[in-house]
């Protein structure tokens, strides 16, 4: 009979070992992604991914571009002449870490949101 019992202990422990090893472990607190974005360009964007995308795109929250292009694209830049036809593009060419330092990339000031469409120019005199 003790081998019997075993073997029911052995069945328990295996029937039960499943549902255990399925219990997720990277449950908690959502994190919060924000990003920084250029607000050069009239159409498109680049945020602090590398991501480039048209302003309809851009999620409003988190203002980041959509993840689903490519990254780090120079579309429309020479790598020799190291030009590009578009600021975004150059922005997001830049980003890629082959061709750039963290360091050098955190220096660089990138419009905020809050900031944009703004015009800073000294008030001008009425006459």
């Amino acid at each position: 009979m003790t081998k019997f019992h075993f073997s029911i202990q052995l069945l328990i422990l295996f029937q039960f070992s499943s549902i255990i090893s399925a219990i997720r472990k990277d449950i908690g607190f959502q994190q919060i992604r924000s990003c920084r974005n250029t607000v050069q360009g009239r159409y498109l964007l680049s945020d602090d991914n590398g991501h480039v995308c048209d302003a309809l795109s851009v999620d409003p929250q988190s203002r980041c571009c959509p993840e689903n292009g490519s990254r780090f694209s120079c579309q429309g830049c020479s790598l020799v002449s190291q030009c590009c036809n578009s600021y975004e593009f150059c922005v997001s060419c830049c980003l890629h870490p082959s061709r750039t330092q963290e360091a050098q990339v955190l220096r660089v000031k990138i419009a905020k949101p809050s900031t944009a469409g703004k015009l800073f120019f000294p008030a001008l005199p009425t006459f």
